[in-house]
């Protein structure tokens, strides 16, 4: 964890997208992704990121809303060995952190082809 937060520090990593209480961050050199989050700092390959991503849009909320059921969603993640307890407001700002997140490097993308594409 002190390399991410050197870093940081050094300003090597670029911000994706945040919201109030998470945000995305990317190295170009080490194309490590890190999420903050709840105080915790997670690194990320890109599949990784990308499975941990399909594991949160997966997670039903009108389930969790239900009376029969726990208001807490257990992920876990092998690469890093941890597990993740999330209640509906974590899910939620996972849910629109990464679709901010995922928008952004799309964008990015697009507009990485186009400058490549069409030399200046």
């Amino acid at each position: 964890m002190s390399e991410v937060m050197m870093a940081l520090d050094n300003n090597q990593l670029e911000l994706v997208y945040e919201t109030n209480r998470a945000s995305l961050h990317q190295c170009d050199t080490s194309e490590i992704y890190t999420l903050r989050f709840n105080s915790e700092v997670v690194e990320f390959r890109v599949c990784q990121l990308i499975a941990f991503k399909r594991k949160i849009q997966k997670i039903d909320l009108a389930q969790m809303f239900a009376d029969d059921t726990a208001d807490i969603e257990i992920v876990y993640m092998p690469h890093c060995d941890r597990l993740f307890a999330l209640n509906i407001h974590d899910v939620l700002q996972l849910k629109e952190l990464f679709a901010g997140a995922f928008t952004m490097l799309e964008l990015n993308s697009m507009i990485h082809k186009e400058l490549v594409r069409r030399p200046l």
